[in-house]
C-alpha cells in the first residue's frame, strides 16, 4: 500500500471509514467509526497516526460519535516539508473542527497531541467541553524540543522486508512489546506502508522533527489547565507518574480536573492497556455509570 492510498475499511460497527478534509492547500486525513453519540475526537502524538487509538475506538463506538485524525506529516495526510510549528497546527486542527462540523466535543490526546488540543482550548473557546489528556508535555521548553528533535533526527528511519517481519520486530522491541496484541496488529496493517522499493516503513515525516519547526515553540499548559473552565482528565502511565506531581496541586484545588493512573503502562498506555483507558473516559464522560 503506498502512503497516499487508503485501506479501504468498511463500516460493520466495529471498523471505520476514511476521509479527507482539505485545509488551505493540503489534505488531512481522518476516520470516523459512525455517529452513535456524542463528538469524540482523538488526536495522536509524533510518529503515530489516526490508527493507534482503534482499540480505544472501539470500545467507545457504540456509545459516542469517535473521529481519529492524523496530523500533518503522519498517516494519510499531506506530507509537506514545512508547516509543522505548534502554532500552525493549533489553527489548522480548527479548522479540521469547523470543516466536519465538530463543536462541544470531547477532545482526547496524547503526547504532543494533547498539547495541540490544550493550545486550541485556549486559543478557541467553546470548540471543546472537556479534555482527556493522556501525558502531553507540561512544560514544553527548549530542552525537551531539542531533545525530541535530535533524537529522532540521529535513529534515521528502520524499513522493514514484510509485515510479517515488522510484527515480529514490535513484538521484540523493548517498548512496543509492551502493546497489545491487537494493537499491534493494527500497527502493522495500518501505520506502515510499503515504499517505491517495496520496504515497509512508518506513516511518519522526518521533515515533521525538524529544529526549524520547534524552535521557539515552547509552552506551560499548567497555567492553561487552570484558565480554560473546562472538566480535564489527566491520565498518567504507573511508570511515568512521578514526572506529573506538578500537577497533584491542580487536582486538589480545582474542581473537575482529574488524574488518574493507569496501571502496569508506559506512556503509550492507550496501547498497552486500551481496555483501562476506555473505561477511565467512560467513566470520565458519564460518572452517573
Amino acid at each position: 500500500m503506498k502512503r497516499n492510498e487508503i485501506d479501504a475499511d468498511n463500516t460493520n460497527g466495529s471498523r471505520p471509514t476514511s476521509h479527507f478534509v482539505t485545509i488551505d492547500d493540503f489534505k488531512l486525513h481522518y476516520v470516523d467509526w459512525g455517529d452513535n453519540g456524542p463528538d469524540v475526537l482523538f488526536l495522536h502524538g509524533d510518529l503515530r497516526t489516526s490508527r493507534s487509538w482503534d482499540a480505544v475506538a472501539r470500545q467507545l463506538t457504540p456509545s459516542y460519535h469517535v473521529l481519529s485524525l492524523d496530523y500533518k506529516g503522519h498517516g494519510d495526510s499531506d506530507w509537506p516539508r514545512r508547516g509543522y510549528r505548534f502554532s500552525r497546527r493549533v489553527d489548522e486542527l480548527h479548522a479540521f473542527c469547523e470543516a466536519v462540523g465538530l463543536k462541544d466535543a470531547t477532545a482526547v490526546g496524547h503526547s504532543t497531541g494533547g498539547v495541540i488540543m490544550t493550545l486550541m482550548a485556549e486559543k478557541y473557546p467553546g470548540m471543546f467541553n472537556r479534555l482527556v489528556m493522556l501525558e502531553p508535555m507540561i512544560h514544553v521548553d527548549e530542552k525537551f524540543q531539542r531533545m525530541v528533535s535530535s533524537r529522532r533526527l540521529k535513529q534515521g528511519r528502520t524499513v522493514w522486508g514484510s509485515r510479517e517481519e515488522l510484527y515480529d520486530y514490535l513484538k521484540k522491541h523493548h517498548a512496543a512489546g509492551r502493546w497489545r496484541d491487537d494493537v499491534i496488529r493494527d500497527v502493522v496493517e495500518h501505520e506502515a506502508y510499503e515504499t517505491d522499493d517495496g520496504k515497509l516503513d512508518m506513516k511518519w515525516s522526518i521533515d515533521s522533527m525538524s529544529w526549524e519547526e520547534r524552535d521557539g515553540e515552547y509552552y506551560e499548559l499548567v497555567p492553561i489547565f487552570e484558565s480554560l473552565g473546562l472538566p480535564i482528565l489527566f491520565m498518567c502511565s504507573s511508570r511515568r507518574r512521578n514526572q506529573f506531581r506538578d500537577l497533584d496541586p491542580l487536582a486538589r484545588a480545582i474542581r473537575g480536573f482529574e488524574i488518574v493512573t493507569i496501571d502496569d503502562s508506559d506512556h503509550n498506555m492507550y496501547m498497552e492497556r486500551p481496555d483501562e483507558v476506555a473505561r477511565a473516559i467512560k467513566a470520565f464522560l458519564n460518572p452517573a455509570g
